[in-house]
């Protein structure tokens, strides 16, 4: 969720735990709500009050808004942001990010000199972006391996799955140096 998003989100709940506890504090004090609306009435009902009425209006249209963003973000559904479809004669064609994934992770495994290897793919406009976190084997040159991990994985994933890689990013994360690690207990 965007910064923007969550701090609209944050200021609608704000404002309605404020307008619950008065509803809250109304239905214990019905008398208090006579009172408080008869001064907002004779505040707005003035000649001179054509300001604040327009205010009034304006915050009324603002969470009214934001009301209905809010539903309609709620009701909107993720099926896209998972997937990469396509548009067939027979019709659609829908290809997981998962399975891309695994597409380009047997493909970068299979580049000598990749002892592991993991992948993140991102939906993009046109495509997908793929990126590949390498463990390479030690006096190997990782110029090489990472370009031809870039050249494997694209060719893989255009030719397997169908779809367009705009980028694939290559970070080797560790060279592999064979001696595992167990934590001491004690």
């Amino acid at each position: 969720m965007k910064i923007f998003f969550r701090t609209l989100l944050a200021i609608y709940a704000f404002c309605l735990a404020v307008f619950s506890a008065f509803a809250m504090y109304v239905a214990i004090r019905p008398d208090a709500y006579v009172a408080i609306s008869e001064q907002v009435i004779d505040a707005i009902s003035t000649d001179n009050a054509t300001g604040l009425r327009i205010a009034v209006f304006a915050t009324a249209l603002v969470f009214f808004a934001l009301s209905i963003m809010f539903l309609l973000s709620g009701v909107r559904s993720n099926k896209d942001k998972k997937a990469v479809g396509k548009q067939t004669e027979i019709g659609e064609i829908l290809i997981s990010l998962n399975s891309i994934e695994n597409i380009a992770i047997n493909a970068s495994r299979k580049t000598n000199g990749v002892r592991d290897s993991k992948t993140m793919v991102r939906k993009t406009d046109n495509g997908v972006e793929i990126e590949s976190r390498l463990v390479v084997m030690p006096e190997m040159s990782i110029p090489a391996i990472t370009e031809d991990v870039q050249q494997r994985v694209k060719k893989s994933v255009e030719d397997t799955a169908g779809v367009r890689v705009e980028s694939v990013k290559v970070i080797v994360d560790n060279i592999y140096s064979g001696i595992t690690y167990k934590p001491r207990v004690e």
